[in-house]
């Protein structure tokens, strides 16, 4: 309890510089005061970096977000982002169809080959016939490999862009939650939330897609040579990857979730010790002293926010693209299966129906690494919104 009173101590001695500032001027004109005077050049570079990928797309930075909401305007327009993805979905599905067009042709060639073994007699039928559906299988597995690895590296670059941007709004997000009263949850999130963004990022990219990869080639090979089944090799490595992800993430929202209602316990208890002393010891103008300890920490609360608006409008632009793409190759995969199997070539089907399922898994993947940094902002928004003066 002495810690929260001395916290609380400084925290009112704080205020007593710029309170007679803060007294005079609105909220809005304190807000902007402290908007030009935070640091927002590396997230500013992560927008334009961002915005430059995608041409279409306008993210406001946090000073144009604070201005709007003052005004109680609109930040974002989400029909921007809608007519990009509209164009960039277009586009995707003009390459994709090229591919998914030389999966239908090596198909057509699978079931000819097929039939023309079929019509030679004697001893060589067997042999032809194997031979036809290994070099269709061979070449389809080519072009499906090339395609999930691009489909990999989609991902990988994903997971790089999002850990960048962590990088770039933690610092100002554990700034402004200091500002604004929330010292404790400052304390506790800064270390945490660094140390688990660059986690997840090399857990990611080192284990995980590694795995599903290795998974998705075994099950190939396994279609490849039906003889021997690898099908429960592969699900082993599979859900192996998938289980470090999924644990990992419990794990970090459980701790996050319990350290963040302890600090916002602690935060409250020196903001009302704060408060206190500011308005009982200091004569005459106490009162005036706590109101503007409520004005600097609710523009700071308001900054914080702004942040946080702007790395869930990136966040959300970061992902939705490549996910997009993600979708739209697994659903082709899943055309491709079902228009090969009426040609009954042993493996076809079955091989593009494993490519499906591959790149299913990667939109799993990408999805719950976006949710999980998703949610760091959301939990330290709820944390420290829900500090009380």
């Amino acid at each position: 309890m002495r810690k929260h009173w001395l916290a609380g101590l400084s925290l009112g001695l704080a205020v007593l510089a710029v309170a007679p500032g803060v007294k005079a001027a609105s909220l809005p004109t304190v807000v902007q005061q402290q908007a030009k005077t935070l640091d927002t050049s590396a997230l500013d570079r992560q927008l334009n970096q961002l915005v430059r990928g995608h041409p279409g797309v306008a993210i406001p930075g946090v000073g144009q977000i604070v201005s709007d909401l003052l005004h109680h305007q609109n930040p974002f327009n989400p029909q921007t982002l809608l007519r990009a993805l509209a164009l960039a979905a277009a586009g995707d599905l003009a390459t994709e169809s090229r591919l998914l067009g030389i999966i239908l042709l090596l198909a057509v060639m699978g079931a000819l080959l097929g039939r023309l073994g079929e019509s030679v007699a004697g001893s060589e039928r067997g042999g032809m016939v194997q031979v036809s559906r290994l070099v269709v299988l061979s070449a389809l597995m080519l072009v499906a490999l090339r395609s999930f690895g691009l489909a990999v590296g989609l991902v990988t670059s994903l997971v790089g862009e999002l850990v960048h941007l962590m990088e770039a709004t933690i610092p100002l997000l554990v700034v402004l939650m200091a500002g604004s009263g929330a010292i404790a949850s400052a304390g506790i999130f800064h270390p945490l939330m660094l140390a688990t963004v660059n986690l997840v990022a090399v857990l990611t990219k080192r284990w995980v897609l590694p795995l599903i990869l290795l998974a998705t080639i075994v099950e190939l090979v396994g279609d490849w040579l039906p003889r021997f089944s690898l099908k429960n090799l592969a699900l082993l490595l599979r859900q192996t990857g998938l289980t470090l992800l999924g644990g990992l993430m419990t794990i970090f929202l459980g701790v996050m979730t319990v350290q963040g209602a302890a600090g916002s316990v602690a935060d409250g208890v020196t903001l009302k010790t704060g408060k206190f002393l500011a308005s009982t010891f200091v004569p005459v103008v106490g009162k005036m002293f706590s109101d503007a300890m409520e004005a600097v920490l609710g523009s700071s609360l308001l900054l914080k926010n702004a942040v946080s608006v702007v790395g869930a409008l990136a966040i959300i632009v970061t992902v939705t693209f490549p996910l997009v793409k993600l979708f739209l190759m697994m659903f082709l995969f899943r055309v491709g299966a079902a228009a090969a199997q009426p040609l009954d070539v042993d493996g076809v089907s079955d091989t593009l129906a494993t490519m499906a399922t591959a790149v299913g898994w990667l939109v799993a993947i990408a999805g719950s690494v976006a949710l999980m940094f998703f949610l760091v902002l959301t939990v330290v928004v709820s944390t420290t919104n829900g500090v009380q003066l």
